[in-house]
């Protein structure tokens, strides 16, 4: 309860200490100052991306803010207040639409979007200009509540088609969480004698996974095995971190096997101790080797990296790109898929 007073009190104050100045802003909306941010850090939540400029939702007050492709924000208030200011732009500076493929990326907990920024750019340079970094509040929202966020801002990518994603850490078990919602959605449509009409999504075509915790993190549960670790680890995580940790089982059966092409991308030091020695077999510090694997994977890999370095690391760029591209990390003849599970009848 303190934890989250404090959070609210401090994520409220740079609202209400806004100078009053107006700015071009839409009919009710409150005046604003455009002014630098940080472009989202643990606060934020991306609700929609659009060609640079996206509208934000702050997970401790709940208003919104719309931020350009320099991270100046140019309106704040209600969600609609910011969208109607982004469509003038829009329609004024007469954008094009967005392109109908779009990649997608998924930090981990603790940080932001900004730390995808090598790997994003290394797609980018290489023939993918249509790149788009998403930040989520890792540290203040629950896993579930990442994933719910994810599908608004996927149902607001009008006009795209297909849809690749390349995941870090957590952020992979904010899209498994995702597509599970989805499959479970889709269950309850088949169950109900009246068919909803679901809002339109782009198609998940591949997906990169670096450093998943799919089994979940052993050393997330090393934190909680003692009442101080536990409190402390509880204080700077959230949620979201119990949930990789001692309280996994809350998302484990909401997490789906992608349907789509998946690899996965894990760091060890390629012998059965790894870099951890609490962490059982090789791990890259902070997600055992076997904790990455997900049955299903049509490519797997271990590269000699730490965990924190795995994103910035040129090899694990390379290899990216070329499942996206492909659907191996090397060639095909050097494919190494993990065997999918059988299907229960």
């Amino acid at each position: 309860m303190l934890r989250r007073r404090f959070i609210q009190w401090i994520g409220a104050a740079p609202a209400y200490c806004t100078p009053l100045l107006a700015a071009d802003t839409p009919a009710g909306a409150p005046p604003n100052w455009q002014l630098p941010t940080l472009g989202g850090m643990q606060y934020w939540a991306d609700e929609r991306i659009f060609r640079g400029y996206r509208i934000q939702r702050n997970a401790a007050t709940g208003h919104y803010r719309l931020l350009d492709p320099n991270d100046e924000r140019l309106a704040w208030g209600t969600y609609e207040q910011c969208r109607e200011k982004l469509d003038a732009l829009i329609r004024d500076e007469r954008l094009k639409p967005l392109p109908k493929r779009l990649v997608l990326t998924l930090h981990g907990i603790v940080r932001s979007r900004h730390s995808m920024n090598g790997i994003a750019e290394y797609v980018r340079e290489h023939g993918r200009t249509a790149v788009y970094q998403v930040g989520y509040p890792s540290t203040l929202e629950s896993i579930p509540e990442a994933a719910a966020t994810l599908d608004r801002l996927v149902r607001r990518l009008e006009g795209v088609e297909e849809l690749d994603f390349i995941a870090f850490s957590m952020g992979n078990l904010v899209l498994r969480h995702w597509l599970g919602d989805l499959a479970e959605a889709a269950r309850r449509r088949l169950a109900e004698a009246q068919p909803v009409v679901e809002p339109s999504r782009p198609k998940v075509r591949r997906c990169v996974m670096i450093g998943p915790p799919n089994q979940g993190a052993a050393r997330a549960r090393l934190w909680q095995d003692s009442t101080v670790g536990r409190e402390l680890y509880s204080l700077v995580l959230g949620d979201a971190g119990n949930q990789l940790g001692g309280r996994f089982g809350e998302i484990k059966d909401r997490l789906a096997t992608p349907d789509a092409e998946f690899g996965i991308i894990a760091g060890g030091k390629g012998n059965a101790t790894g870099w951890h020695d609490d962490i059982p077999g090789d791990d890259d510090g902070t997600v055992g080797v076997e904790e990455t694997k997900l049955p299903g994977a049509a490519d797997f890999t271990i590269v000699p990296v730490r965990h924190t370095w795995l994103t910035g690391d040129e090899r694990v760029q390379r290899m990216t790109l070329s499942f996206l591209d492909h659907g191996y990390f090397r060639s095909a003849a050097e494919r190494a898929p993990l065997a999918a599970l059988p299907v229960s009848r």
